[in-house]
């Protein structure tokens, strides 16, 4: 009967747990933060009311999105599974007006980029800020 718990115990996961402090044993996910901000504007005037769409590589639909503010401003930030030896995220700002064409930029987070671990946060890896600014070209005819 023991060896039935156990085994049992073993496949939800209670056997990988990881002895981090010296009373007891945790279960956990690293995690990291990330803050993506910029501006988007038509290269003289700052645009309001875009939507700035970040997709993830493992999601196939946008996750999270910022809006620009009236001065063109957007931030996105998030929390994530990690650390990553490399997190490639795509950003794509999307003209509610559409009266812009879209444009796609990529962003690249390393394992390097990621500082501030935090001694009492065991699972915290650190977190990192990029800046991704948009100059978007007006659609034809509009």
């Amino acid at each position: 009967m023991k060896k039935i718990l156990g085994c049992l115990l073993a496949l939800l996961g209670f056997a990988g747990c990881e002895s981090i402090t010296n009373s007891a044993e945790e279960y956990g996910t690293p995690y990291v933060e990330f803050s993506i901000k910029g501006e988007v504007t038509d290269g003289e005037n700052a645009l309001e009311n875009v939507e700035v769409k970040l997709f993830h590589p493992h999601f196939s639909t946008s996750r999270m999105s910022g809006m620009t503010d009236k001065d063109g401003k957007y931030q996105i930030s998030a929390r994530d599974i990690g650390p990553y030896d490399t997190l490639k995220l795509k950003l794509i700002p999307d003209d509610l007006n559409n009266k812009y064409e879209c444009d796609t930029a990529y962003v690249t987070f390393l394992k390097s980029d990621f500082s501030g671990k935090k001694k009492k946060d065991y699972w915290f890896e650190g977190s990192a800020e990029k800046t991704v600014n948009f100059t978007l070209k007006k659609k034809d005819g509009k």
